[in-house]
Protein backbone atom coordinates (compact mmCIF):
# COMPACT_ATOMS: atom_id res chain seq x y z
CA UNK A 1 0.00 0.00 0.00
CA UNK A 2 2.86 2.38 0.79
CA UNK A 3 4.39 1.71 -2.64
CA UNK A 4 1.06 2.36 -4.38
CA UNK A 5 0.59 5.57 -2.42
CA UNK A 6 4.06 6.84 -3.37
CA UNK A 7 3.48 6.01 -7.03
CA UNK A 8 0.09 7.72 -6.96
CA UNK A 9 1.41 10.96 -5.51
CA UNK A 10 4.39 10.87 -7.88
CA UNK A 11 1.93 10.62 -10.77
CA UNK A 12 -0.15 13.50 -9.43
CA UNK A 13 2.96 15.64 -8.95
CA UNK A 14 4.10 14.90 -12.51
CA UNK A 15 0.70 15.98 -13.83
CA UNK A 16 0.97 19.28 -11.98
CA UNK A 17 4.33 19.88 -13.69
CA UNK A 18 3.11 19.10 -17.23
CA UNK A 19 3.46 21.82 -19.83
CA UNK A 20 0.37 23.68 -21.02
CA UNK A 21 -0.01 24.21 -24.77
CA UNK A 22 -2.22 26.73 -26.57
CA UNK A 23 -2.66 27.29 -30.31
CA UNK A 24 -2.65 31.07 -30.74
CA UNK A 25 -3.49 32.72 -34.06
CA UNK A 26 -3.93 36.17 -35.58
CA UNK A 27 -4.06 38.03 -38.91
CA UNK A 28 -0.79 39.56 -40.14
CA UNK A 29 -0.78 41.62 -43.33
CA UNK A 30 -3.84 39.87 -44.75
CA UNK A 31 -2.75 36.31 -43.92
CA UNK A 32 -3.75 34.06 -41.04
CA UNK A 33 -0.93 32.90 -38.76
CA UNK A 34 -1.22 30.19 -36.13
CA UNK A 35 1.42 28.98 -33.69
CA UNK A 36 1.63 26.76 -30.63
CA UNK A 37 2.89 28.36 -27.43
CA UNK A 38 4.10 26.46 -24.39
CA UNK A 39 3.57 27.47 -20.76
CA UNK A 40 4.56 25.96 -17.44
CA UNK A 41 0.85 25.76 -16.50
CA UNK A 42 -2.44 27.33 -17.39
CA UNK A 43 -1.44 30.99 -17.99
CA UNK A 44 -3.20 34.05 -16.68
CA UNK A 45 -4.65 36.37 -19.31
CA UNK A 46 -1.78 38.81 -18.78
CA UNK A 47 0.80 36.04 -19.29
CA UNK A 48 -1.02 34.87 -22.43
CA UNK A 49 -1.18 38.39 -23.90
CA UNK A 50 2.48 39.08 -23.18
CA UNK A 51 3.57 35.74 -24.69
CA UNK A 52 1.39 36.17 -27.79
CA UNK A 53 2.55 39.76 -28.35
CA UNK A 54 6.20 38.78 -27.91
CA UNK A 55 5.89 36.00 -30.52
CA UNK A 56 3.77 37.81 -33.11
CA UNK A 57 5.75 41.03 -32.79
CA UNK A 58 8.73 39.12 -34.15
CA UNK A 59 6.58 37.52 -36.88
CA UNK A 60 5.12 40.91 -37.76
CA UNK A 61 8.55 42.44 -38.27
CA UNK A 62 9.76 39.47 -40.34
CA UNK A 63 6.70 39.58 -42.64
CA UNK A 64 6.36 43.37 -42.90
CA UNK A 65 6.07 44.39 -46.59
CA UNK A 66 8.21 47.17 -47.95
CA UNK A 67 6.71 50.57 -47.22
CA UNK A 68 4.63 49.41 -44.27
CA UNK A 69 5.23 51.15 -40.93
CA UNK A 70 7.22 49.34 -38.26
CA UNK A 71 4.49 49.07 -35.61
CA UNK A 72 4.65 46.81 -32.56
CA UNK A 73 2.12 43.99 -32.40
CA UNK A 74 -0.60 44.68 -29.83
CA UNK A 75 -3.47 42.42 -28.82
CA UNK A 76 -6.73 44.32 -28.32
CA UNK A 77 -9.17 41.43 -27.74
CA UNK A 78 -9.02 37.64 -27.70
CA UNK A 79 -11.50 34.85 -28.39
CA UNK A 80 -11.41 31.14 -27.63
CA UNK A 81 -13.28 28.29 -29.28
CA UNK A 82 -15.73 26.78 -26.81
CA UNK A 83 -16.13 23.02 -27.31
CA UNK A 84 -19.37 23.04 -25.34
CA UNK A 85 -21.15 25.85 -27.18
CA UNK A 86 -19.38 24.98 -30.46
CA UNK A 87 -18.72 28.62 -31.18
CA UNK A 88 -16.17 31.38 -30.63
CA UNK A 89 -16.61 33.36 -27.41
CA UNK A 90 -14.77 36.28 -25.86
CA UNK A 91 -11.90 35.28 -23.59
CA UNK A 92 -12.38 36.89 -20.20
CA UNK A 93 -11.06 34.30 -17.73
CA UNK A 94 -8.23 31.72 -17.59
CA UNK A 95 -10.85 29.09 -16.67
CA UNK A 96 -11.94 29.13 -20.32
CA UNK A 97 -8.54 27.87 -21.45
CA UNK A 98 -8.00 24.17 -22.14
CA UNK A 99 -4.72 22.42 -22.83
CA UNK A 100 -4.36 22.28 -26.61
CA UNK A 101 -7.17 24.80 -27.17
CA UNK A 102 -7.33 27.42 -29.91
CA UNK A 103 -7.13 31.15 -29.11
CA UNK A 104 -7.44 34.00 -31.61
CA UNK A 105 -5.94 37.47 -31.14
CA UNK A 106 -7.45 40.61 -32.64
CA UNK A 107 -5.29 43.69 -33.15
CA UNK A 108 -6.65 47.23 -33.16
CA UNK A 109 -8.29 47.97 -36.52
CA UNK A 110 -5.74 48.81 -39.18
CA UNK A 111 -5.57 48.90 -42.97
CA UNK A 112 -2.45 46.72 -42.77
CA UNK A 113 -3.86 43.89 -40.68
CA UNK A 114 -7.32 43.30 -42.11
CA UNK A 115 -9.06 40.08 -41.13
CA UNK A 116 -8.24 37.54 -43.81
CA UNK A 117 -11.04 35.20 -44.97
CA UNK A 118 -10.45 31.47 -44.88
CA UNK A 119 -9.86 28.66 -42.43
CA UNK A 120 -7.31 28.70 -39.62
CA UNK A 121 -4.07 26.95 -40.67
CA UNK A 122 -2.60 24.18 -38.50
CA UNK A 123 -0.55 25.52 -35.61
CA UNK A 124 3.21 25.50 -36.03
CA UNK A 125 5.15 24.62 -32.92
CA UNK A 126 7.66 27.40 -32.32
CA UNK A 127 11.12 26.18 -31.32
CA UNK A 128 11.29 28.69 -28.51
CA UNK A 129 9.59 27.82 -25.24
CA UNK A 130 8.08 30.13 -22.64
CA UNK A 131 9.21 27.79 -19.88
CA UNK A 132 11.93 30.19 -18.83
CA UNK A 133 13.42 31.32 -22.15
CA UNK A 134 15.08 34.75 -21.94
CA UNK A 135 12.70 37.61 -22.69
CA UNK A 136 12.61 41.29 -21.94
CA UNK A 137 10.62 41.99 -18.78
CA UNK A 138 7.37 43.82 -19.59
CA UNK A 139 4.85 45.40 -17.31
CA UNK A 140 1.33 44.02 -17.52
CA UNK A 141 0.07 47.53 -18.25
CA UNK A 142 2.05 47.47 -21.51
CA UNK A 143 -0.06 44.58 -22.82
CA UNK A 144 -3.49 45.49 -24.12
CA UNK A 145 -5.12 48.30 -26.02
CA UNK A 146 -2.70 50.60 -27.84
CA UNK A 147 -3.63 54.02 -29.15
CA UNK A 148 -2.67 54.11 -32.86
CA UNK A 149 -0.13 56.64 -34.08
CA UNK A 150 -1.32 59.72 -36.00
CA UNK A 151 -0.22 58.40 -39.41
CA UNK A 152 -2.22 55.23 -38.89
CA UNK A 153 -5.29 57.21 -37.86
CA UNK A 154 -5.24 59.54 -40.85
CA UNK A 155 -4.83 56.62 -43.30
CA UNK A 156 -7.59 54.64 -41.64
CA UNK A 157 -10.02 57.58 -41.69
CA UNK A 158 -9.22 58.46 -45.31
CA UNK A 159 -9.85 54.93 -46.57
CA UNK A 160 -13.00 54.61 -44.47
CA UNK A 161 -14.41 57.65 -46.27
CA UNK A 162 -12.94 56.78 -49.68
CA UNK A 163 -14.87 53.52 -50.03
CA UNK A 164 -14.37 53.48 -53.82
CA UNK A 165 -10.55 53.68 -53.55
CA UNK A 166 -10.41 56.75 -55.80
CA UNK A 167 -7.58 58.30 -53.78
CA UNK A 168 -9.71 61.42 -53.40
CA UNK A 169 -12.80 62.44 -51.42
CA UNK A 170 -15.43 64.88 -52.71
CA UNK A 171 -15.87 67.74 -50.26
CA UNK A 172 -19.63 67.08 -50.27
CA UNK A 173 -18.97 63.51 -49.10
CA UNK A 174 -16.59 64.79 -46.42
CA UNK A 175 -19.23 67.23 -45.13
CA UNK A 176 -21.81 64.43 -44.94
CA UNK A 177 -19.30 62.27 -43.03
CA UNK A 178 -18.71 65.08 -40.53
CA UNK A 179 -22.46 65.51 -40.03
CA UNK A 180 -23.02 61.78 -39.53
CA UNK A 181 -20.71 61.75 -36.51
CA UNK A 182 -21.76 65.09 -34.97
CA UNK A 183 -18.62 66.95 -36.01
CA UNK A 184 -19.36 70.56 -37.06
CA UNK A 185 -18.49 71.64 -40.59
CA UNK A 186 -18.17 75.36 -39.98
CA UNK A 187 -15.67 78.05 -40.90
CA UNK A 188 -14.58 78.42 -37.28
CA UNK A 189 -13.97 74.66 -37.01
CA UNK A 190 -12.36 73.74 -40.36
CA UNK A 191 -11.15 77.17 -41.55
CA UNK A 192 -10.91 77.79 -45.29
CA UNK A 193 -11.84 74.16 -46.02
CA UNK A 194 -15.44 75.23 -45.36
CA UNK A 195 -15.68 77.02 -48.75
CA UNK A 196 -13.80 74.50 -50.84
CA UNK A 197 -15.45 72.47 -53.61
CA UNK A 198 -14.36 69.61 -55.82
CA UNK A 199 -12.22 66.80 -54.40
CA UNK A 200 -9.77 66.45 -51.52
CA UNK A 201 -6.75 64.40 -52.56
CA UNK A 202 -4.73 62.26 -50.17
CA UNK A 203 -2.03 64.93 -50.13
CA UNK A 204 -4.65 67.53 -49.19
CA UNK A 205 -5.91 65.16 -46.48
CA UNK A 206 -2.42 64.84 -44.98
CA UNK A 207 -2.19 68.65 -44.85
CA UNK A 208 -5.63 68.84 -43.27
CA UNK A 209 -4.67 66.21 -40.66
CA UNK A 210 -1.56 68.22 -39.79
CA UNK A 211 -3.62 71.35 -39.19
CA UNK A 212 -6.54 69.67 -37.39
CA UNK A 213 -5.28 66.50 -35.63
CA UNK A 214 -8.12 66.63 -33.08
CA UNK A 215 -10.68 66.36 -35.89
CA UNK A 216 -8.89 63.31 -37.28
CA UNK A 217 -9.01 61.75 -33.81
CA UNK A 218 -12.77 62.39 -33.69
CA UNK A 219 -13.28 60.85 -37.14
CA UNK A 220 -11.19 57.83 -36.11
CA UNK A 221 -12.89 57.03 -32.79
CA UNK A 222 -16.52 58.01 -33.30
CA UNK A 223 -17.33 55.44 -36.04
CA UNK A 224 -16.07 52.83 -33.57
CA UNK A 225 -18.60 53.91 -30.96
CA UNK A 226 -15.91 55.51 -28.83
CA UNK A 227 -16.20 59.21 -27.99
CA UNK A 228 -12.86 59.54 -26.24
CA UNK A 229 -12.26 62.86 -27.99
CA UNK A 230 -15.05 64.60 -26.04
CA UNK A 231 -13.81 66.54 -23.07
CA UNK A 232 -16.48 65.24 -20.73
CA UNK A 233 -15.69 61.61 -21.58
CA UNK A 234 -13.17 60.94 -18.84
CA UNK A 235 -10.91 57.95 -18.38
CA UNK A 236 -13.01 56.81 -15.43
CA UNK A 237 -16.15 56.76 -17.57
CA UNK A 238 -14.34 54.87 -20.32
CA UNK A 239 -13.16 52.24 -17.83
CA UNK A 240 -16.67 52.01 -16.37
CA UNK A 241 -18.14 51.44 -19.85
CA UNK A 242 -15.54 48.78 -20.58
CA UNK A 243 -16.21 47.01 -17.27
CA UNK A 244 -19.95 47.15 -17.90
CA UNK A 245 -19.56 45.68 -21.39
CA UNK A 246 -17.31 42.91 -20.07
CA UNK A 247 -19.75 42.06 -17.26
CA UNK A 248 -22.63 41.98 -19.74
CA UNK A 249 -20.71 39.64 -22.04
CA UNK A 250 -19.74 37.34 -19.16
CA UNK A 251 -23.39 37.14 -18.06
CA UNK A 252 -24.42 36.33 -21.63
CA UNK A 253 -21.90 33.49 -21.90
CA UNK A 254 -22.95 32.12 -18.50
CA UNK A 255 -26.58 32.15 -19.67
CA UNK A 256 -25.53 30.08 -22.71
CA UNK A 257 -23.91 27.52 -20.40
CA UNK A 258 -26.99 27.46 -18.13
CA UNK A 259 -29.33 26.90 -21.08
CA UNK A 260 -27.02 24.22 -22.48
CA UNK A 261 -26.83 22.33 -19.17
CA UNK A 262 -30.61 22.56 -18.65
CA UNK A 263 -31.32 21.23 -22.14
CA UNK A 264 -28.77 18.47 -21.71
CA UNK A 265 -30.31 17.43 -18.37
CA UNK A 266 -33.77 17.38 -19.97
CA UNK A 267 -32.59 15.21 -22.85
CA UNK A 268 -30.75 12.85 -20.48
CA UNK A 269 -33.87 12.47 -18.32
CA UNK A 270 -36.03 11.84 -21.39
CA UNK A 271 -33.57 9.26 -22.68
CA UNK A 272 -33.45 7.44 -19.33
CA UNK A 273 -37.25 7.41 -19.11
CA UNK A 274 -37.59 5.91 -22.59
CA UNK A 275 -34.84 3.39 -21.88
CA UNK A 276 -36.54 2.34 -18.65
CA UNK A 277 -39.91 1.96 -20.42
CA UNK A 278 -38.35 -0.13 -23.15
CA UNK A 279 -36.52 -2.34 -20.66
CA UNK A 280 -39.70 -2.78 -18.66
CA UNK A 281 -41.69 -3.79 -21.72
CA UNK A 282 -38.97 -6.24 -22.73
CA UNK A 283 -38.71 -7.75 -19.25
CA UNK A 284 -42.39 -8.47 -18.75
CA UNK A 285 -43.35 -9.81 -22.15
CA UNK A 286 -44.46 -13.49 -22.49
CA UNK A 287 -41.77 -16.12 -22.01
CA UNK A 288 -39.66 -13.77 -19.89
CA UNK A 289 -38.63 -15.07 -16.41
CA UNK A 290 -40.79 -12.45 -14.64
CA UNK A 291 -43.93 -13.18 -16.65
CA UNK A 292 -44.62 -16.51 -14.96
CA UNK A 293 -43.14 -18.94 -17.43
CA UNK A 294 -40.18 -21.03 -16.54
Amino acid sequence: KATVSVLYWTYIFSLSKMAFFLDVGTDLFGAKQNTRLEFAGCPTLSELIIAAEAHFDKECRLRRPAGSPDVSFKCQTMQVYDDTLLRWVDLYSPTQLRNGGQVWCFQPESIYHSEAPGSIPPAKYAPESWLGSPARARAVTEAGIRDPVASEKLRSVFYNIDTSNNRYIPYSTLRDYFTRYDIPWTRSYVGDYYDRTGNMTYSDWVTFAGRYPSIVDSLYYRPRGSYLDRSYYSTALAEADLASARAKREAEIRSYYTSYNAERARLDAEYRARQAARDSALYYRPYSPRYGYM
